[in-house]
């Protein structure tokens, strides 16, 4: 429904039928609406719509882990969010129907720490080296947040989604940065259930240490581990 707004008569904006209407500078412009919107069919176009759909869900499935928006945030360009910073930094990398091996939950950092991943009952176990044969620790690294992204894909079942995908973290307080060690990290209970539903799996891991104050000082590159 058209409204008025402005002046003695007012200005039209809104809908009339086919007509559109919107102010400018205090002026109606009108405008006629299609009558009908039909979607490309080009090859093209819909690689493009579907690999914008697998990046963007990738990409809120980074920013749900306070650590990994924290380390976009400190790396997003001016007038950026930082999910469009991260939407760029994996666009290229994904395929038009799942995350592949080379995309990314951080935008760079030292050497990732870790050497391996496993899933088991409800678990995200990862393997940790020392990171002081890694990186020298400063005196304000006193914490450490493990983040992961698990990707399932390729389906048992046709009517399940082609891929899903999960966000863990675990955060450890007064970490001891000269041991190697095994960390469990809990699966939600939906993705505990879906696992057994899906032939390959992709985790995507990244390590950060932390300040006292819960800072970000440093963080890992991205590691990406397929489970197939």
């Amino acid at each position: 429904m058209a409204r008025t707004v402005g002046g003695t008569l007012g200005n039209f904006k809104g809908r009339l039928g086919k007509v559109s209407a919107r102010i400018v500078n205090g002026e109606t412009i009108l405008s006629a609406r299609p009558s009908s919107f039909n979607e490309s069919k080009n090859p093209k176009h819909i690689e493009v719509k579907q690999k914008f759909g697998v990046t963007s869900k990738f990409t809120s499935g980074v920013l749900e882990l306070p650590a990994l928006f924290q380390i976009w945030r400190l790396n997003k360009e001016p007038k950026l969010s930082e999910f469009n910073q991260v939407f760029q930094n994996n666009y290229d990398f994904s395929s038009p129907n799942v995350p592949t091996m080379q995309n990314i939950i951080t935008p760079s950092g030292f050497t990732s720490p870790f050497t391996s991943a496993v899933i088991n009952e409800g678990k995200l176990i990862v393997n940790l080296s020392a990171l002081n044969n890694v990186i020298i620790i400063k005196n304000n690294e006193v914490n450490l947040s493990i983040n992961a992204l698990i990707c399932l894909y390729d389906p048992l079942e046709e009517n399940d989604l082609y891929f899903r995908i999960s966000s863990v973290s675990k955060e450890l307080i007064d970490f001891n940065f000269s041991e190697s060690c095994n960390l469990e990290m809990k699966i939600d209970v939906e993705t505990s259930a879906n696992i057994s539903k899906y032939n390959k799996k992709i985790i995507f891991l990244a390590a950060a240490t932390k300040s006292a104050y819960n800072e970000i000082v440093r963080y890992s590159k991205s590691l990406s581990i397929s489970l197939d």
